[in-house]
């Protein structure tokens, strides 16, 4: 297969929702950085639009970051939810989805639960602006796994995943595996989130 080389345009195009740029200073026509690769001369990123410009978007995601590391938090006091050493210091630094935040608290709410590990990190971009937006969780029983991923997949957007379902953990035992689609929406914790 032959390669194609993107060429550079002007600036975003009317209703352009993502930009791959290879040249420095995309950022005000998209702020949002969804990957990185490569470095110097070979960069790559590919970026969002964000409504209101550059300076919006940065004041959003502060609060955002804000927003998470409180209901983190509030998360963490939870006798219904195990998160481990790892797991809590992600927490507290606001490095996980607020979708991801917003399951967790939901499942644990039925059925207690424990955080095996976060993931889903976009490549090259600081975890404060595309935290992880995947989480790995055990299940007592498979019983519990099943009521638990069915709470999860009858959600609607934004809090439907891209993706959940069962997974076999060393030992035999089942896990159960949710992962959102990037980027994720911010203002969904502060009531600021688009309908």
């Amino acid at each position: 297969m032959a390669a194609s080389r993107l060429r550079p345009a002007a600036s975003a195009g009317p209703g352009a929702g993502v930009i791959v740029a290879s040249a420095p200073g995309r950022s005000q026509d998209a702020p949002v950085l969804l990957a990185s690769f490569g470095s110097g001369a070979s960069l790559v990123e590919v970026r969002a639009t964000a409504p209101g410009g550059a300076g919006a978007y940065q004041q959003a995601l502060r609060a955002d970051l804000a927003a998470r590391r409180s209901a983190a938090a509030q998360l963490l006091r939870s006798r219904r939810l195990e998160a481990g050493a790892h797991g809590t210091g992600q927490l507290q630094a606001g490095q996980v989805d607020s979708r991801v935040l917003i399951m967790l608290a939901m499942l644990a709410s039925q059925h207690p639960g424990r955080v095996l590990a976060f993931g889903g990190a976009s490549p090259g971009v600081p975890l404060a602006a595309a935290p992880f937006r995947q989480v790995l969780l055990a299940g007592a029983d498979g019983r519990a796994v099943a009521a638990a991923l069915a709470m999860v997949r009858a959600q609607r957007a934004p809090y439907q995943p891209a993706q959940a379902g069962p997974i076999r953990l060393a030992g035999g035992q089942t896990g159960l595996l949710i992962d959102f689609a990037a980027p994720g929406p911010l203002g969904l914790l502060t009531g600021g989130a688009p309908g």
